[in-house]
């Protein structure tokens, strides 16, 4: 973990790196504090107590009232928060159990507003919670998934916690598509303020970029790349839920405990896979629906639509392998570092299969179809047991 310039600590004082709080070493203790947060919760939780009273009672035998206090430097107070927020977020998604949603809930609700506010010493706040939109509308409806009569209590406390921070505009969609000339009018209904009293921003400066300044966006990029990566890095295999050397699970090497992926591919946004394929079927609907008799051409011809879609997909791999051949005269490797199975080989797979006479449905789209397996070629095997077994032909 590299570390970079940082104030001097005074004797006695201990001063953090902001890239701490964004390691392995504060994510993944924090996130085995909040899973122990929710057991316990879930384990003393009746239909008796209040809600809120009980969460309240382990926030503070657990010792989460001292969180804050846990820096005090700004840099790296900025990125403490920002992260902790994160956490808490993510076990508020579809994928988890409503009473787990809940008790995220309480816990950002309640590190939200108790950020201390004193003046000596100035501690720094943070007055939003960025969200994805897709979390932000699966944490605006969490109380209308609380309608089983075991979590029916549980409504009410939501609902008020949700009011809440959206009164306080805490919670906010970190993507809003904003039009050009209206940028002063969103800002100030964002923040509450008058469109008036906002700073003129200096004029953007003419002509292209200088070298100095492409090397210095190039690594703010890269910088905010490996930021993401680090918060967004969760472990593939944390517990398997069968024994390791039992049949019904993968072997002990497939569950190496140091294997990461994406937090998306943990907790994937169904919502909006769901959306994103049923409106790409609507469209490869209507393109093989238009026959050439529909539009009085000769019977003969093939589907209208189908040659649109053969079109298009020759324009995305022509586009591709421009690319690709610019970037081997730089001597850069662009479609070929996933093998076969990634890259320019399989969009090319991808293409030639929308020419087959037996394209599959999840094959017909072309490059569209990719999150569907196409470009990848299944053949049937016969296994030794007589049995057929579908093996990827790579």
């Amino acid at each position: 973990m590299s570390t970079s310039a940082g104030p001097s600590a005074s004797r006695g004082d201990i001063t953090l790196q902001p890239s701490y709080f964004t390691s392995s070493l504060y994510v993944e203790p924090l996130r085995e504090d909040i899973s122990s947060l929710i057991t316990l919760y879930a384990q003393q939780y009746s239909q008796t107590n209040p809600p809120f009273a009980l969460f309240k009672r382990l926030w503070t035998e657990l010792g989460w009232s001292w969180l804050h206090f846990k820096v005090f430097d700004p840099r790296a107070r900025e990125s403490f928060l920002r992260v902790t927020q994160r956490l808490f977020l993510e076990r508020m998604v579809d994928s988890e159990p409503p009473l787990a949603r809940v008790v995220g809930l309480f816990a950002l609700y309640t590190f939200y507003f108790t950020q201390p506010s004193t003046s000596d010493p100035s501690l720094h706040a943070l007055k939003h919670i960025d969200t994805t939109i897709d979390l932000y509308k699966s944490v605006s409806s969490l109380s209308e998934t609380l309608a089983d009569p075991a979590l029916l209590p549980l409504q009410p406390y939501a609902e008020f916690v949700l009011s809440a921070l959206i009164d306080a505009q805490a919670v906010l969609p970190r993507e809003i598509f904003v039009e050009d000339g209206h940028e002063s009018a969103v800002y100030a209904a964002l923040t509450g303020e008058a469109a008036a009293s906002q700073p003129i921003r200096p004029p953007k400066k003419k002509g292209r970029p200088s070298k100095r300044d492409r090397v210095k966006k190039a690594k703010d990029a890269l910088i905010a790349l490996e930021k993401y990566a680090d918060i967004n890095t969760v472990s593939l295999v944390p517990q398997p839920p069968w024994p390791v050397h039992s049949m019904a699970g993968p072997s002990s090497a497939a569950l190496d405990p140091t294997d990461t992926t994406h937090i998306l591919v943990a907790h994937p946004p169904m919502t909006t896979r769901h959306n994103y394929q049923v409106q790409k079927d609507q469209l490869l609907d209507a393109l093989y629906s238009r026959s050439a008799d529909s539009l009085g051409l000769d019977s003969s011809e093939e589907t209208v639509g189908r040659i649109a879609l053969e079109r298009a997909n020759e324009a995305v791999l022509a586009r591709l392998k421009l690319i690709d051949e610019m970037a081997a005269e730089k001597g850069l490797e662009v479609g070929g570092e996933g093998g076969e199975k990634t890259g320019l080989t399989r969009v090319a797979s991808a293409v030639r299969q929308v020419y087959s006479s037996g394209t599959t449905d999840s094959q017909r789209g072309g490059v569209l179809g990719l999150l569907e397996g196409a470009g990848l070629a299944l053949d049937i095997e016969m296994g030794e047991n007589g049995q057929y077994a579908d093996t990827v032909d790579m």
